[in-house]
């Protein structure tokens, strides 16, 4: 892009955001970072870093008129003010270095240490950050900028993720340099550098490079065992090979390919929040982190995994809480990691032909709206335990395809419907005083509409008294 070009486009942003123009009327004042990149790549910034000579204080006050108001945030390095307006952030930050081309050389990758003067629009690029934006590469500053800031090595990543960028030869031996660092960012700084690499379409790539240069293992030291874990004979692969494998097309199906002509797959995905596709995509990253430690051989010469699911979500939840994920957050991704077998199991009841309505119904009862995303976890699983999907057994899916029909189909409109009793009517038909009892009760009424056993009020009272008899009131 030509200074020329730059220019203009300084001068649109100063049309949508006036108060960049406020900002452009004091001494000296520099937009720098993604913001830059940004303009560069031909995107509107939806944050804007402003780097300014004095207190940063001082360009706050500035704007107290406008009806923002600045807060601070982080510590020391780190400490910005912060000003959020309408669709964007600026956040405002006194120099480093004594000069801006010093500020930019203490940044963390070439595309990041350009700047814009905005009073006179002129343009900044003193370590050739709009080369490295035009070949597509990530390069750091210096090697110095992962040791002044770990995240760094993380953000690397992340970075080469987002951008589908690839990572220049010195930073990849740098980030092997120092990878041990990692560990020390706070761990809310680490979760959401994870979820933003997470959330790019093409991140189990760089999961792999990840692997590959030794940070995912000082990242998640709980997965070095899995390198050697080899598996049983439904294995091609050990356990790491088969989880990053088992991502990539967990990956795949959410950005829509894969999929083929399987309509309830497509509901299914296209039904998930895009805010859990990055927790999805780390579940699987962890859903067999618990097999090393659960791993056993018969006399018979069979490996197993014995109760690996569950010793996996435990694994997963000191993980989580290390990394300061939300409660939520952490229940949604270790209820995906310790239920990840049970569509194995009913497989297996169906072709064992014990399988029954039952069963299906209280896996779609215990995780309700995670069932969709349960069952495309289960479908990347199996993809990933053969090195060609066409050596998969095609009648799993055929039966993953079954259950997404069946609760798209049957029981979700189902579900919506009202109840046949409620816990009044207890009280008010059969005189019960109200108790544990109750909710057993309700359940049983409650499974047997959903499996259509019965449907109408009197058929409920009716499936009541009958369990009261059968139970000796039960109360």
């Amino acid at each position: 892009m030509t200074t020329f070009d730059i220019a203009s486009a300084i001068s649109a942003l100063f049309k949508d955001l006036p108060v960049l123009d406020l900002f452009s009327r004091t001494r000296e004042v520099y937009l720098v970072g993604g913001a830059v990149r940004d303009i560069l790549m031909g995107r509107i910034p939806i944050d804007y870093d402003l780097v300014v000579p004095e207190d940063p204080k001082t360009l706050a006050k500035l704007i107290a008129g406008t009806g923002t108001s600045f807060f601070k945030m982080g510590k020391n390095r780190q400490a910005v003010l912060r000003g959020q307006f309408k669709d964007h952030t600026i956040d405002l930050v006194q120099m480093e270095g004594g000069s801006i081309e010093s500020d930019l050389r203490l940044r963390d990758f070439t595309i990041n240490a350009m700047a814009i003067r905005l009073d006179n629009r002129s343009f900044l690029d003193p370590v050739q950050g709009q080369n490295d934006l035009a070949n597509k590469t990530i390069r750091m500053v210096s090697e110095q900028s992962f040791l002044r800031d770990p995240l760094r090595l993380l953000r690397t990543y992340r970075f080469a993720a987002a951008l589908d960028f690839e990572i220049e030869t010195e930073t990849e031996s740098a980030v092997k340099t120092h990878g041990h660092l990692i560990g020390r960012p706070a761990g809310e700084r680490i979760r959401e550098e994870l979820i933003k690499l997470l959330s790019a379409p093409c991140a189990c790539d760089y999961l792999q490079k990840m692997s590959d240069s030794g940070l995912l293992f000082h990242l998640f030291p709980e997965l070095i065992t899995a390198l050697a874990c080899t598996q049983n004979r439904h294995h091609r692969f050990n356990v790491l090979d088969h989880t990053l494998i088992a991502c990539r097309h967990l990956e795949s199906f959410l950005n829509g390919e894969e999929i083929g002509t399987i309509a309830s797959l497509q509901i299914a995905i296209s039904g998930i929040d895009g805010r859990l596709k990055p927790l999805m995509k780390l579940a699987m990253l962890l859903h067999d982190i618990g097999k090393p430690l659960t791993r056993s051989v018969d006399p018979a010469g069979a490996v197993h995994f014995w109760s690996h699911e569950k010793k996996g979500a435990e694994i997963a939840r000191e993980i989580l809480t290390r990394l300061k994920f939300s409660g939520k957050d952490a229940e949604y991704l270790c209820l995906l990691i310790q239920n990840h077998l049970r569509p194995v199991l009913l497989y297996q009841a169906h072709q064992n032909q014990t399988l029954t309505r039952k069963g299906i119904l209280r896996l779609f009862r215990s995780l309700d709206a995670l069932v969709p995303g349960l069952l495309v976890h289960a479908l990347a699983d199996a993809f990933a335990k053969t090195e060609n999907t066409s050596d998969m057994d095609p009648s799993f899916s055929g039966f993953i395809e079954d259950l997404l029909k069946s609760y798209f189909q049957d029981f979700v409109p189902r579900k919506k419907e009202t109840a046949l009793i409620t816990g009044r009517d207890l009280i008010a038909l059969f005189g019960l005083k109200p108790s544990p009892a109750f909710k057993t009760i309700l359940e049983v009424v409650e499974e047997a509409r959903l499996m259509q056993s019965l449907s109408s009020r009197e058929e409920a009272l009716a499936l009541v008294k009958a369990w009261l008899l059968s139970n000796g009131n039960g109360i």
